[in-house]
């Protein structure tokens, strides 16, 4: 038959031959079969190694999307802590400015409020858990106010550290402690009788009796503006302090200091003598606030002492 092929199959063992006659049609059937053979096992086998490959990827995210779960609650367990010690901090913080008589930051301003939410900043998160998004959402907005709490606590205590450091700046130029720590009161502040001059008179500061050459010490920091003798008080000592304070001590028997000098507070002056309108050796003392004379007295803690 005209257009068709011919194939001749020998056996060796029989000795046998076969005839296959097979058409061009035969032939390109054929030829389509196989080609569509070879191309289903192509996509079955492409199709294999995609899913394979897939579930690679997805054994490999849920792993890590684990992992990034523990991470996560590790941190919001840090948070926890962060706001426990926050807490702690706002107490001594409340405490300090209870001592310092600085009013206590108010409620409202605590909260360090501000407009708006971040928590839309991550919808856009390729998280398949809903949960674990909110969880991140979530710990972003507290770590968000911890930080705007930290810097609002970091600010007040500036805010008390100057003001101690001023209420200890005000104290040491405070005249807070007895001039002779052993003298005994024989004369207080007020109006009296002058022991010589015999007529009432004001007692502008106190007596503090104590044996001739006690020493004298400067009741609070300041610069010396005067020494030398002056009328009735004797060898007579003048020291000027901060905030409008300033002493006086008379009646001296020895003067340790010089006019424009510096003290401290238990710094020696001098020693108790009986100079000047005296009957018996005592220092007489003033404190003078602004101008006016005030009574020691209210100023000075017996249970300090300077060696």
């Amino acid at each position: 038959m005209e257009n068709e092929s011919r194939f001749i199959l020998l056996d060796r063992n029989s000795s046998k031959i076969r005839h296959i006659n097979l058409s061009l049609p035969k032939i390109f059937i054929g030829l389509l079969v196989i080609t569509f053979l070879i191309v289903t096992s192509l996509k079955i086998s492409t199709e294999m190694m995609i899913k394979l490959n897939q579930n690679s990827k997805i054994a490999q995210l849920e792993k890590t999307n684990k992992l990034l779960e523990k991470q996560i609650f590790q941190m919001t367990e840090k948070l926890k802590i962060v706001r426990s010690q926050i807490d702690q901090i706002e107490q001594y913080d409340d405490q300090l400015r209870s001592q310092l008589d600085i009013p206590p930051l108010d409620a409202d301003v605590r909260k360090v409020g501000i407009g708006g939410s971040d928590i839309d900043n991550f919808n856009d998160l390729e998280l398949e858990n809903l949960d674990l998004r909110t969880t991140i959402a979530n710990n972003q907005t507290i770590l968000d106010r911890l930080d705007r709490e930290i810097k609002l606590e970091s600010n007040s205590y500036k805010l008390l550290l100057v003001t101690a450091e001023r209420k200890e700046d005000s104290l040491r130029y405070l005249p807070a402690i007895k001039p002779v720590p052993n003298g005994r009161l024989t004369d207080g502040f007020g109006v009296r009788r002058h022991p010589i001059l015999k007529r009432l008179m004001p007692h502008h500061g106190i007596d503090l009796a104590a044996k001739r050459g006690t020493p004298i010490l400067a009741t609070a920091d300041g610069y010396i503006i005067f020494t030398g003798r002056n009328g009735g008080y004797g060898k007579f000592v003048s020291i000027k302090h901060k905030y409008g304070f300033v002493t006086k001590y008379g009646h001296l028997q020895k003067i340790y200091v010089r006019r424009g000098q510096f003290v401290k507070r238990g710094d020696k002056i001098g020693e108790v003598g009986n100079t000047g309108l005296s009957t018996a050796p005592h220092l007489h003392y003033e404190v003078h606030y602004k101008g006016k004379p005030i009574n020691p007295v209210n100023y000075y803690f017996s249970d300090i002492k300077f060696n």
